[in-house]
């Protein structure tokens, strides 16, 4: 048995950090593949030290892996690495690391005077980003396929770096694998949450070449949804125009999209069956941070003008029997799509249908 699966550690941050830690502290060869490698750092270091959660104190937080590279005793440079396998970015995480407090507060807990950081985000997910942009972008797909035996010493690290190995290769294969002529149920049956999550975000970033140029997709940016639900906004950038930033609402401030929900768990999980016109200040926000502040009343009016209009242009265009008016507060139209069998016959429809509404929303933006 793989023991990886026997222990059940796969997804546990805090025992596949450490492993990676106790490998770079015991394993030479390993330490400057990490290094050079995974974190393309490149130089003449001598010596690589790893520490795991070093804590920085109330209000920066607890980064998961620090390496200080060393020429002889004295520190030249730290790898700051935040390690995440399956969860989201915690609220402001990355911009907590970095910022100069954050800075400032790492070099007193590695009692070291400051030298250049350079700071990681190594996930399982391929495609989603960090917030804050000083952060690299690394995925664990470098783990894959590896000759450990060339790199480890010890043979316990080496089968175990093996069934590590063999246990992402197995993870990524029908993420990164997936076609659009693929059968829907059949690519999506027997993946846990995260790999449905990501096989979408793949299927949606095929199929963005049939999108209008105007049209770009955005996802893994809504909190609250977790393992359970993965959201796709799909909108133009003049949708999109003074942001609610948590002060104050002006009359246009708006974020209007295409929202796409697929279920991650349950009855029938990995399925798309709707999707919605959303109209809000901000998606990434709840309506109790902004109902009742300065220019919230000005805002409603504007947008009950908008929503008003861009219902009875709906009411009168030929597919009015094929959706369903809102009055919520974030969401005015919703679009049943019909059962597709595969991904490719579920994106024409999806698609098409969009197109269809796209210039109902230019349309209403017109409205001041």
């Amino acid at each position: 048995m793989n023991i990886i699966q026997l222990l059940n550690c796969f997804y546990r941050e805090d025992v596949v950090t450490d492993l990676m830690a106790n490998l770079i502290n015991t394993e030479k060869k390993f330490a400057n593949w990490f290094v050079e490698d995974v974190c393309q750092v490149s130089g003449s270091y001598r010596v690589v030290n790893a520490h795991t959660r070093v804590g920085l104190g109330k209000g920066i937080g607890t980064p998961d892996l620090i390496i200080d590279l060393k020429n002889d005793s004295a520190a030249e440079k730290i790898l700051v690495i935040e390690n995440k396998l399956g969860a989201l970015e915690g609220y402001e995480q990355t911009n907590r690391y970095a910022s100069d407090q954050g800075k400032e507060k790492l070099f007193k807990a590695l009692k070291i005077s400051p030298v250049p950081i350079e700071f990681f985000f190594l996930t399982l997910d391929p495609f989603t980003l960090p917030k804050n942009t000083q952060f690299h972008k690394r995925d664990y797909q470098h783990f894959v396929d590896m000759k450990w035996d060339t790199l480890i010493q010890d043979p316990t690290a080496v089968l175990v770096m093996k069934d590590f190995s063999s246990y992402l290769k197995s993870f990524y294969a029908p993420i990164l694998n997936v076609d659009l002529k693929d059968q829907i149920e059949k690519a999506t049956t027997g993946l846990d949450s995260l790999q449905r999550k990501l096989l979408w975000i793949q299927v949606f970033q095929q199929s963005q070449s049939q999108l209008p140029e105007s049209l770009k997709m955005h996802f893994g940016e809504v909190e609250g949804y977790g393992r359970n639900s993965a959201v796709f906004l799909f909108q133009k950038e003049e949708w999109k125009q003074n942001e609610f930033n948590g002060k104050e609402l002006q009359a246009n401030s708006i974020n209007i999209h295409f929202e796409v929900t697929v279920n991650l768990v349950g009855s029938s999980p990995g399925k798309v069956s709707s999707f919605s016109v959303h109209y809000e200040p901000n998606p990434y926000k709840s309506k109790k941070t902004y109902e009742g502040i300065p220019g919230y009343e000005k805002y409603v009016m504007l947008r009950s003008k908008r929503t008003k209009a861009f219902h009875q242009s709906v009411l009168n265009s030929n597919f009015s029997n094929e959706v369903s008016l809102r009055n919520g507060s974030n969401s005015i139209l919703f679009v049943p799509l019909n059962d597709h069998t595969t991904f490719e016959g579920l994106i024409e429809e999806l698609l098409q249908k969009m197109k269809n509404i796209e210039p109902y929303i230019d349309l209403m933006l017109q409205i001041k």
